[in-house]
């Protein structure tokens, strides 16, 4: 389950960072234009979300995804890259493995960040109670080596859950380091950072103007997540932005990886899918006037080799 943070930091938008030009100047575009990234996470974490996730990018809406290295599935999402190169796909970078009864480890041996059954901890706070800054920059590396190793060129960086990065300073200046040392954009938005963190970016970083998420009120509403993404879509302001949803199927293989879990699960899932692969949902797109943009345009435009 995803903690609060995650809300907090991800669904309000960015104020008080300037520029000269705006981030959609920057990207070719004109300052008036609506850009918006349809962003699905945690690919690996099961056959099921893969292929959702890849057919949401295919045949509808989707136009970027990020991968949880450490998952069991990683390897068919670094096979689906190989066969459709021009696939947008960052890391969603892990240190927790949140289900009841389904889990996966560190991708080096850091004892800092693995319970007692040497699984990731199911939550932030145990997390940051145990971990060391040598384990998580160990780990993130080793993350980022392992996808770029079997073919996926990362579009971004992001974090799963938001652990560390977002509540200890010395994560989120490591975060913004490798983005810039691997020279691969972070999902970042100074928004509801404190000023010492907002203080750490620089021109060189890629700062959206905002980004969105449904939450758990959201999906207990009459009107569901549709109602939500609706409302996220119509009320788009000029701005580049990225609308973060989790795309697979209300599966078995899903239902049992969340079992016990109500938000983010299974359901949760399939009507994420369901919506950005409806013709509705093209269709208040193409009225709003909104631009579908991925990582990888960002990245091939604003940080060139």
């Amino acid at each position: 389950m995803k903690p609060p943070i995650f809300l907090f930091l991800f669904l309000i938008p960015l104020l008080g960072f300037s520029q000269t030009s705006t981030l959609a100047e920057r990207l070719g575009y004109s300052k008036d234009d609506k850009l918006l990234i349809i962003h699905a996470d945690d690919l690996g974490v099961s056959h099921s979300e893969n292929h959702a996730s890849f057919t949401a990018m295919e045949n509808g809406l989707v136009s970027s995804a990020s991968l949880i290295v450490p998952s069991p599935w990683f390897l068919e999402v670094a096979e689906y890259k190989r066969t459709h190169p021009e696939t947008d796909i960052g890391i969603h970078l892990a240190l927790t493995s949140e289900w009841d009864n389904y889990k996966w480890r560190p991708v080096t041996e850091a004892p800092s960040l693995v319970d007692s059954n040497g699984y990731f901890y199911d939550n932030c706070d145990d997390l940051g109670n145990n971990a060391t800054y040598e384990d998580v920059e160990k780990e993130l590396r080793a993350q980022i080596d392992l996808s770029i190793a079997n073919g996926i060129a990362p579009s971004h960086l992001d974090i799963h859950m938001g652990c560390l990065v977002f509540s200890e300073l010395k994560y989120f200046k490591l975060y913004l380091q490798l983005g810039r040392e691997y020279n691969i954009p972070v999902m970042v938005t100074s928004r509801g950072l404190a000023p010492e963190y907002e203080a750490q970016i620089t021109e060189k970083d890629i700062v959206l103007d905002n980004v969105y998420g449904a939450s758990p009120q959201d999906f207990d509403e009459e009107g569901g997540l549709a109602k939500r993404y609706k409302t996220i879509i119509r009320e788009l302001k000029p701005s580049v932005g990225a609308l973060i949803i989790h795309t697979a199927y209300n599966d078995s293989e899903m239902q049992q990886i969340t079992i016990n879990n109500k938000y983010w699960g299974a359901k949760w899932r399939q009507d994420d899918f369901d919506f950005f692969t409806s013709d509705q949902c093209k269709t208040i797109l193409e009225e709003e006037n909104i631009k579908l943009i991925s990582w990888k345009e960002i990245k091939d435009k604003l940080l060139k080799e």
